[in-house]
């Protein structure tokens, strides 16, 4: 795919509102899912802090590769800053998570869908709305639920 659906996250000067970051947790997968999820926004390299020596609070038995894991990662997607980290519990599959790709274009918008669905679940086939040329909902492969939406909106059909 050409083109970068990342952009440059302007810095907030004192005083503006503080922000909501999205913050997923995995289980040893974290790696892969920054891969994954930098490949489908054409993002810059994420800032990753591994584990090495540390050992979680109230951890008595650390999964065997702990070390490579990742303690905390971050990277922005579509102007977002996004936090990342593996936990050494076994976390839920996102359910309580659902995060909403918003893109300029249909076709943008389908080719990330479609890339998101690699290995995933449709739980809202695409379509076009009121407010959106293509609306859509996917949980990847990583138990993540994603909605997928165009800024681009449909022709008004005059009657």
């Amino acid at each position: 795919m050409q083109g970068s659906y990342c952009l440059t996250k302007p810095k907030r000067k004192k005083g503006e509102e503080a922000l909501i970051t999205p913050y997923l947790t995995f289980n040893g997968n974290c790696k892969d899912a920054l891969n994954f999820y930098r490949a489908v926004f054409h993002c810059d390299e994420p800032k990753v802090l591994p584990y090495g020596d540390y050992m979680p609070e109230g951890s008595k038995t650390p999964p065997e590769l702990l070390r490579t894991w990742v303690m905390h990662a971050e990277m922005v997607i579509c102007g977002t800053n996004v936090w990342f980290a593996d936990e050494a519990a076994p976390p839920k599959n996102g359910d309580n998570i659902k995060l909403t790709a918003t893109v300029p274009t249909g076709k943008e918008a389908t080719a990330i869908f479609d890339t998101l669905c690699a290995g995933g679940e449709v739980t809202l086939p695409p379509t076009e709305t009121f407010y959106s040329v293509f609306h859509a909902a996917v949980t990847d492969k990583f138990g993540v639920n994603w909605n997928v939406v165009a800024e681009e909106m449909p022709k008004q059909v005059e009657g």
